[in-house]
């Protein structure tokens, strides 16, 4: 064999290795890459599972929230409609016990009571409609009604008397200003009020501060005969219980002796 076949040879074994020795390690080199890359599959899986966990978690408790505040909106509702239940109750009750008879034609078209029902009927009520103790007939034709007013003034200084001072001695003391015992009678359109009063400036002497008859069956009209107090300005209309002084201001007591003539002959309010 020449040289240059040899050497042809020997080349072709040195490839021949070389392939021998190359292509293993590049087979293990892809295999190592495609285990690599199917971990990685295998975990972006697992990712892809819990995501969709969290989702449906997440959904579930959008639910429940809804479910809660739609439970909650629900009581509220219930509770409402239960206070406007009682407060309309509490207003037909008092209507009822203020209200006249109906009249005789509506009575007469109305069916016969039993008589279980027709005793219940002629029994009375008792309430305390704007704290006033009221003692009404269940058809509400005819009731009473009673009430107070007590304001007080208190006064008292620390003092050192001095003879030759101008006012050497002030004196403590409480004046009743005001004690009035509210009495109210009501039959179908007529109402009675009779209201004594036990305090004054100063007080001590009883009076009397309103006895009239008023009668409303003419809407809205209320006539009114006896002894009552006429209102000839707002200050001396209003409740003496919701002034902001026990007091009225002076001027309002000269618009009245103006007005309505000498205050002394008016029933102080």
């Amino acid at each position: 064999m020449s040289d240059g076949s040899r050497r042809r040879h020997r080349t072709c074994g040195v490839l021949a290795a070389i392939c021998a020795a190359v292509i293993p390690a590049v087979a293990d080199a892809q295999d190592a890459t495609i285990e690599r890359i199917e971990a990685i599959e295998r975990q972006i899986r697992g990712l892809q599972g819990e995501l969709q966990k969290l989702k449906s978690e997440l959904g579930e408790a959008k639910q429940q929230l809804r479910r809660s505040r739609s439970e909650a909106q629900r009581a509220q509702e219930e509770l409402r409609q239960a206070r406007d239940a009682e407060q309309q109750a509490r207003q037909d009750r008092l209507k009822a016990a203020a209200e006249p008879q109906a009249t005789p034609a509506a009575a007469q078209a109305q069916p016969a009571l039993s008589p279980a029902a027709a005793a219940a009927s002629e029994g009375v009520q008792v309430s305390m409609p704007a704290g006033r103790p009221t003692i009404a007939t269940a058809d509400g034709r005819a009731l009473l009604a009673l009430g107070g007013l007590m304001q007080c003034y208190m006064g008292g200084y620390f003092q050192n008397p001095n003879p030759n001072t101008q006012f050497p001695q002030l004196n403590d003391g409480v004046n009743l200003r005001r004690g009035r015992l509210y009495s109210v009678g009501k039959f179908d359109d007529f109402r009675v009020n009779i209201t004594p009063d036990l305090g004054g400036s100063p007080d001590g002497v009883p009076t009397l501060l309103d006895a009239n008859v008023n009668y409303d069956g003419i809407k809205p009209v209320t006539a009114t005969v006896g002894y009552f107090h006429p209102f000839v300005s707002l200050e001396d209309a209003t409740f003496p219980g919701n002034l902001l002084f026990l007091e009225r201001p002076s001027i309002i007591n000269i618009g009245r002796s103006v007005g309505a003539g000498h205050p002394a002959r008016l029933p102080r309010r």
